[in-house]
């Protein structure tokens, strides 16, 4: 089992922009220029408390050749503006991986899966295909990020984000409900 001491707990403060996407689509999207952005934005504090990765996860990292793979849990506070007007907090366990060495940069992906509830009706969200105008405040949260260091300086971080939530095809919520947000924020760890 890992040690704590190599995987600091952080804060990190982002902003984000509602776009107009579904999550497989967005990266393609984003890369040919035809990713269109709604004028809704999201405001977020998150908090990422270390876990000792469990003996059977770390196996399959060790298998898989990805060592340095961390695991903890992230709770995110958010404030919603624009086109939906409502708080959500946010629950994930977090995988953060090894970070990739450029020059003097690392640049260290990361994924969350968690929940979501949204306080208030989440109005820019998508809603079913049979409802439209039904909203479903407990969903699914998945956070896709990169974090930005500099190997000198590696406790302050640059971020970017895609903060996702969804029904999960049917599992939580109906299909096609949930919404997607790209952003960028800063990172401290300590």
């Amino acid at each position: 089992v890992q040690a704590l001491e190599k995987n600091p707990a952080y804060l990190t403060i982002y902003a984000a922009q509602g776009v107009d996407s579904n999550l497989v689509d967005l990266i393609p999207k984003t890369v040919k220029g035809d990713l269109g952005v709604d004028d809704t934005r999201l405001y977020a504090l998150s908090y990422y408390h270390p876990l000792e990765t469990p003996e059977v996860v770390q196996w399959g990292f060790d298998f898989l050749r990805i060592s340095n793979t961390r695991t903890g849990v992230e709770a995110v506070l958010v404030k919603h503006e624009g086109l939906q007007a409502n708080w959500e907090a946010d629950l994930a366990w977090q995988l953060r991986f090894t970070p990739w060495q450029i020059s003097q940069l690392r640049v260290r992906p990361g994924i969350g899966l968690g929940l979501s509830y949204a306080f208030g009706t989440p109005t820019y969200e998508d809603g079913p295909k049979g409802h439209p105008e039904r909203r479903y405040r407990l969903q699914n949260f998945n956070s896709y990020e990169l974090e930005w260091s500099l190997e000198k300086a590696p406790s302050v971080a640059l971020i970017t984000r895609i903060h996702h939530r969804s029904g999960i095809y049917g599992l939580i919520a109906p299909p096609r409900v949930g919404s997607n947000f790209i952003g960028m924020g800063i990172r401290y760890s300590f």
